[in-house]
């Protein structure tokens, strides 16, 4: 979460939350987790409830018109599950809710050039059945964002690349 440095009293909604790990590692927020997983849902609920609010729900426009505008978004390892219809989609919603000043960050195994060949062997077996390169993400992202920053990043400890994006200047936002 270090690159969306919430601050405290910020609205931060969290899409595909899982068991919201990243809670704890926050000032106090007003966190919204979504997650379709009932077992990771509960086990937030359990372990974070009184950190935050849980849904165990795919985040739509009817949850978007009904919570209002955030200061953040995490799409922590999510985007490289959709099609690009799903993403551009999702992106959409993102950027509607979205504070003008906000920030959305994004973070998907990803195929870089250069990369070994363990790591890319990883990311061809991810669960998430669209991996995409680096340009491929930020071509989504451009369609809502005016500011879209990403940088890859390796993992010390378990062979994988990621794609690390910072996505700002939502587009709906000028329509509100």
């Amino acid at each position: 979460i270090g690159k969306l440095a919430p601050k405290e009293g910020e609205r931060i909604l969290d899409i595909g939350c899982g068991p919201a790990y990243y809670l704890p590692e926050m000032p106090r927020v007003d966190y919204h987790g979504f997650d379709t997983d009932a077992v990771y849902i509960e086990h937030a609920r359990a372990r974070f409830g009184r950190l935050g609010t849980f849904y165990c729900e795919t985040f739509s426009a009817e949850h978007a018109a009904r919570l209002g505008h955030f200061d953040g978004v995490l799409l922590m390892g999510l985007l490289h599950h959709l099609d690009d219809d799903a993403c551009t989609a999702l992106l959409r919603l993102v950027a509607s809710v979205l504070k003008p000043e906000g920030r959305a960050i994004a973070l998907d195994t990803t195929l870089h050039d250069g990369q070994n060949r363990l790591d890319r062997w990883m990311a061809v077996r991810d669960r998430g059945a669209h991996v995409r390169r680096p340009e491929a993400f930020e071509t989504l992202a451009r369609t809502w964002f005016g500011s879209v920053e990403g940088s890859v990043s390796a993992e010390r400890f378990f062979p994988a690349i990621h794609w690390s994006m910072t996505m700002r200047l939502p587009r709906d936002a000028q329509t509100r």
